[in-house]
């Protein structure tokens, strides 16, 4: 052993020290998440200093917990910067609370499977009537109408142990809300027809009345108001998987995060002479913005007519506050009005780069947004 090699931990010594296995570590260093100080040219044998204790045991803990790989290595990168570190962790612990849900919601309907004949399960819930309408309202408009896809011709209704979640999109956006509330039963999900979705929005607006209770069944929904019931029949389609296309709006850190004023932009938006391209998709015209940053990191409508750079990755210029540069997204301008919605108060939009899914959400609520497809200029 070299000199050098005696101030070090062999791999066995890091692996008792912070509970991975040797062959996890191997792994972690081939994986470029934990490397260690030293290889040995000869034996190629590694060693880890001691200030490498601390990042294994991070690892550990994160691999104990089903961190993905990507996850493990950012929290490591982060580890001087608790915030981002507990925004990893926050969002981990969300995918795992969703995933047990689905899975209770699957088990459920396994059961109904294996006995037919076994007593109708129901979920009960007391929401907000105000709650709830806002909710319908921030999803309604994602609502497809092509139909030959009947599976988008609804909202997702899904019970969790809290509250329900409402989901819908047409394909080219996609809306979720969330309305906390008392719940009794199963994570049990119905995809609610559209013409029964606009019938409860008009029952929410029932004067006298606080709350909504809500009965959801394999093959029944009813929603009471003020006395007043309303039952629709499920559509009987498996809505798609919209968690596998939320990847930065169901937890991990997008790129771009930033704040604007919602009622700023609206009327930008429908201001007169505002820039505006035009596209045609499936044999309709749309008008299309661009956003991008100004020198201060701030959004702004810019001309989706400009000339990009050669590369044609929608970046015109560099520089802008914090070094983000000036880019530019384009999107359908109705599209991006209604996920605005009323347009009051400060919005966030969230994006990775000129040709990812963009996501426009409240500050102070991470389960309810907007995800539009972009605009390719």
């Amino acid at each position: 052993m070299t000199a050098v090699e005696s101030e070090l931990r062999s791999i066995g010594e890091l692996a008792r020290a912070s509970g991975l296995t040797v062959s996890a570590l191997r792994f972690y260093d081939r994986s470029g998440v934990l490397a260690p100080a030293r290889v040995d040219p000869v034996t190629g044998y590694r060693w880890y200093t001691e200030e490498q204790v601390g990042p294994a045991r991070l690892v550990a803990g994160l691999r104990r917990v089903g961190m993905p790989l990507a996850g493990i290595a950012e929290a490591l990168r982060h580890r001087h910067r608790p915030v981002e570190v507990h925004r990893l962790l926050d969002a981990h612990l969300r995918r795992l609370e969703d995933g047990l849900t689905d899975a209770r919601r699957e088990l459920s309907r396994i059961r109904s499977l294996i006995d037919p004949e076994e007593t109708i399960v129901t979920t009960r819930l007391v929401l907000s009537r105000t709650d709830l309408a806002a909710a319908v309202d921030a999803v309604r408009f994602a609502v497809g109408a092509d139909p030959g896809l009947p599976v988008l011709s609804g909202v997702l209704v899904e019970v969790e142990p809290d509250g329900v979640r409402l989901v819908a999109t047409d394909r080219h956006r996609l809306a979720v809300a969330r309305v906390a509330g008392t719940v009794d039963g199963p994570p049990v999900s119905a995809l609610l027809p559209v013409a029964a979705v606009d019938e409860l929005r008009a029952l929410l607006d029932a004067d006298g009345a606080v709350d909504a209770e809500v009965v959801v069944a394999t093959d029944w929904v009813t929603v009471t108001v003020a006395g007043r019931p309303l039952t629709a029949v499920p559509l009987p389609y498996d809505f798609p998987d919209y968690r596998r296309l939320l990847r930065a709006q169901l937890g991990d850190v997008p790129a771009y995060r930033i704040p604007f004023d919602g009622a700023a932009l609206r009327a930008a938006l429908t201001a007169d002479g505002v820039a505006v391209c035009h596209r045609t998709h499936e044999g309709v015209a749309h008008e299309v913005v661009a956003l991008g940053l100004d020198g201060r990191g701030e959004l702004r409508l810019v001309d989706p007519n400009a000339v990009v750079d050669a590369d044609g990755d929608g970046v015109v210029g560099a520089g802008g506050a914090g070094g983000t540069g000036a880019l530019r997204v384009a999107v359908n301008r109705e599209y991006l009005l209604d996920a605005l919605g009323s347009g009051d108060g400060q919005l966030v939009l969230e994006l990775d780069g000129p040709i990812a899914p963009l996501a426009v959400r409240r500050p102070d609520d991470a389960h309810a947004f907007s995800v539009l497809m972009p605009v390719r200029l």
